[in-house]
Parts: structure tokens; sequence; C-alpha cells
């Protein structure tokens, strides 16, 4: 049993948090674990250097099909990229 003077400054963190990281707060009080975001950020860089690979190769190589790729590949990567700074 905690005392009342822990109760409070358990209340104060706890307020201090809700405030600073909403999200974090969130997912500390569902037992969920928060999003990685240095994992999303690999995988975006991932795709962004395997489009424009697909994007050169398609225009070194005489093959419209894999250019075709390339460009819908950035244009994906770029959406995404624009989706992200959005929220």
């Amino acid at each position: 049993m905690l005392s009342h003077h822990d109760r409070t400054e358990l209340e104060k963190i706890e307020r201090s948090l809700e405030l600073s990281d909403p999200d974090l707060a969130a997912a500390l009080r569902d037992g969920r674990r928060p999003k990685s975001a240095a994992l999303r950020n690999t995988l975006l860089i991932f795709f962004d250097i395997t489009a424009v690979t697909l994007l050169v190769l398609g225009l070194v190589l005489p093959d419209p099909g894999v250019t075709l790729c390339g460009i819908l590949a950035l244009t994906g990567t770029v959406w995404t990229h624009v989706a992200r700074h959005r929220l």
C-alpha cells in the first residue's frame, strides 16, 4: 500500500506525462508497446533506396517495365513521406 505522499507524487508524474507525451501515456495505460520510430524510418529508407534503384535500372536497361515499377515505387515513397509529415 502506498502512502498518501507517494500517491500524490505518482499522480503528478502521471499528469506531467499526459501533457508531455500523450501517446506514451496512452500506451502505458493500455498496456501496449509504443510504436518504434526507428524501425519505421529504417523501412522507409530501405523502400526509398529500392525505388531509386529500380528507376535507375529501368533507365539504364532497355526495359520499360522496370522503369514503370521504379516510377510507381518512387511515387509511393514520396506519398508516404508527405503523409507522415502532415500528421
